[in-house]
């Protein structure tokens, strides 16, 4: 899709600094990993509460729309950040297998702009299957680009969903310009 061409290596955020692991997430997971070995029962996992993961999220959606800024294509960060905030409290974006798909129309990007980071330890998102996101792809458009945005939401949903290869490759690749090419390969 010519629309992939959008992609530039300077849209591309090799680690989510927001998605570090709390400690309570990481003792879980040693605690499993002890568990498996020694073939105990896994404990539950702990309690946090909504307003703690949302927070979580809230600070990975603040650094996408740092992304985003970077594209140099944002009039007001302040504003889209808000605008992208607001999208993510009417329905997460997360659409589960570790992939996030935030996409936003709005008065503040100047054209349509494409991003993607990710996230090897995974970040806390509120995903409809309520795993770890591994990869955030980020799409931008002014309000009334309805059609390069939505075949762009459509493209990137299909082929995540029908490419299972795709997000490994990503989360395994040694640099922007290799993201970039991988994506750009999409057909």
């Amino acid at each position: 899709m010519h629309l992939l061409r959008l992609l530039r290596p300077n849209h591309v955020l090799l680690e989510l600094e927001s998605a570090v692991l709390p400690p309570d997430v990481e003792e879980h997971r040693r605690q499993v990993a002890y568990a498996e070995e020694h073939d105990r029962a896994a404990p539950p996992p702990p309690e946090v509460n909504d307003h703690v993961r949302w927070l979580r999220k809230e600070a990975v959606v603040r650094e996408m729309a740092r992304l985003f800024d970077r594209s140099g294509e944002i009039r007001n960060l302040s504003k889209f950040t808000k605008d992208l905030i607001d999208r993510e409290r009417k329905s997460s974006t997360g659409v589960g297998g570790g992939l996030a798909l935030l996409h936003v129309r709005s008065m503040q990007p100047r054209r349509l702009v494409v991003v993607l980071a990710r996230s090897r330890v995974g970040a806390e998102y509120f995903a409809i299957d309520d795993e770890p996101v591994h990869l955030v792809v980020g799409i931008a458009a002014p309000s009334y680009d309805d059609a390069d945005y939505w075949k762009l939401y459509r493209f990137l949903a299909n082929t995540f969903n029908q490419e299972a290869w795709l997000i490994r490759a990503i989360l395994d690749a040694d640099d922007e310009n290799e993201i970039v090419h991988l994506v750009k390969g999409l057909r």
